[in-house]
């Protein structure tokens, strides 16, 4: 009985964390199209395997994502100096973020199909939370 509740617990944790990209990032902003799919995604199938399946997808799109908004950002930017200001600040962030996974996989480094979506969606607030970040500084820089 107690493995049940803690896995219904867990259950119930993933689809919050998941669900909570539901909402907007702000105010004034929309949900992202990555999240709206991701949601999509998870809602068609809530079992553990296509959560994680859903959470890489949805990974691998973030991680293109911050891509596009590093290399616009780093092309809007018209002073040598602040091209390598960012350059630094994105290697300093890539080091916090593997050292970020590495932390999750030995934390979560436990069997079983449902922790995968629980390390990934951690993956995917670290690296949305960087597109993000980023793309409002090429918004900024456009106004």
């Amino acid at each position: 009985m107690i493995k049940l509740f803690r896995n219904l617990s867990l259950f119930v944790l993933l689809i919050t964390a998941s669900q909570s990209r539901a909402q907007t990032v702000g105010e004034d902003h929309k949900e992202d199209r990555i999240d709206v799919e991701y949601n999509e995604c998870i809602t068609k199938d809530s079992s553990y395997a296509n959560i994680c399946n859903c959470a890489f997808v949805a990974y691998d799109k973030w991680t293109k994502e911050l891509d596009i908004a590093y290399k616009k950002l780093l092309k809007n930017l018209k002073k040598e100096t602040d091209k390598t200001a960012l350059k630094q600040a994105q290697a300093a962030w890539i080091l916090f973020k593997d050292a970020e996974f590495k932390a999750y996989d030995n934390i979560f480094n436990i069997p079983g199909g449902k922790w995968c979506g629980l390390r990934q969606d951690g993956r995917i607030d670290i690296v949305r939370g960087r597109a993000l970040q980023l793309r409002s500084y090429a918004e900024a820089l456009r106004k």
